[in-house]
């Protein structure tokens, strides 16, 4: 027997056909809401779409290992002794010292290879990296109303010793230039044959422009933080500071990776680029107790120590926040020093050009 339903309930039917249809298709298909990207950064704000990795282990055979150290003889005053400056000038040190010690320290950093020929190489990095006074002088604190300031104790430099870790066939470098305020130098080391100089191989990579980073710009750190060839990624904050177009990175920093190289990647080739220096991490500082002579070694963890103790500036490091040196401050140093450079026998063109 036919059934003959009425033309509404038949629309009605198959609407809902279609309708359940529609649920059944989407249910088992996943929905995409495409977005325009937009015209890409001029520097990447995030991971690298092409693997680095090459690029990365080419541009390090340019970023070297340093290490500097230091032999002071120092002399020690009693308070009694009302030691002053013009005595030191007058008389031999040793002969009115109460006491003498021998101290050695040490710093370890990162360089970049700039320049290099078949005689000589010449290394970009941090001035504090390299720098050890002549003479280190430390008074007692003055008493009210005394003008008149009491040496405690003085040390006098007697050896210093730079050497590239990565190439210790080259010998001790020298210091060419350095600029305090800036916190940058340029050292050199002579080659003792022709052949030697295969290990210095010269940054290829062009200087980029800090004017162009932005928020969240990616980038890459490469040097030898605790003496360990290491790259690390960090992010840009607050770009355009200062008439040198400085920032700062999340990037962590340890000791030794201060000279470091930062790379940026642009946005539309995917080219790396030199947009700065590692400089310095924040920082605080604490005074803690010290024994004067004790070695880790000697000391007895299990009883009190009942050495001499004295007052030791310690520092700790802030991880997190890193500030380097813009290219453009590279850029301005290189070009003041240029003409010394090119007498010692170093170009440095090829990172002056117009960004």
């Amino acid at each position: 027997m036919k059934v003959l339903y009425p033309l509404h309930m038949v629309i009605v039917l198959t609407l809902l056909t279609i309708g359940l249809m529609v649920i059944l298709i989407t249910g088992c298909s996943r929905q995409y809401v495409m977005t325009e990207r937009g015209q890409q950064a001029y520097y990447q704000t995030g991971f690298p779409i092409d693997d680095t990795s090459r690029d990365l282990e080419r541009i390090f055979r340019s970023v070297k290992r340093i290490n500097v150290t230091v032999h002071y003889n120092t002399f020690i005053f009693t308070p009694d002794r009302r030691v002053t400056l013009q005595d030191i000038e007058t008389y031999n040190v040793s002969d009115i010292a109460d006491e003498r010690l021998s101290v050695t320290d040490s710093k370890a950093g990162t360089a970049i290879v700039i320049a290099s020929n078949p005689l000589q190489t010449a290394l970009i990095t941090n001035e504090h990296v390299v720098d050890y006074p002549d003479t280190l002088i430390e008074y007692y604190k003055t008493q009210d109303g005394e003008r008149t300031r009491y040496i405690q104790q003085i040390s006098v430099k007697v050896q210093q010793v730079n050497l590239i870790y990565d190439l210790p066939e080259l010998g001790a470098f020298d210091i060419i230039v350095r600029d305090e305020r800036n916190d940058i130098a340029i050292i050199g080391v002579r080659h003792p044959d022709r052949k030697s100089s295969s290990g210095a191989s010269v940054l290829r990579v062009p200087p980029g422009n800090p004017e162009k980073l932005s928020w969240g710009s990616f980038v890459y750190v490469l040097g030898y933080p605790k003496g360990h060839q290491m790259v690390t990624r960090g992010i840009v904050s607050n770009p355009g500071r200062g008439r040198d177009s400085s920032f700062l990175l999340d990037a962590l920093f340890n000791r030794g990776v201060s000279g470091g190289l930062i790379l940026a990647i642009r946005g539309e080739t995917g080219e790396m680029e030199w947009i700065g220096m590692a400089r310095s991490g924040s920082a605080s500082t604490e005074m803690i107790l010290a024994p004067r002579d004790a070695h880790p070694d000697e000391a007895d963890l299990f009883r009190p120590f009942e050495g001499d103790i004295f007052l030791k500036p310690d520092s700790r490091i802030e991880y997190g926040i890193t500030f380097p040196i813009s290219i453009k401050t590279i850029q301005s140093f290189l070009s003041q020093h240029r003409e010394l450079l090119e007498q010692k026998g170093y170009s440095v063109s090829r990172y002056l050009g117009n960004n």
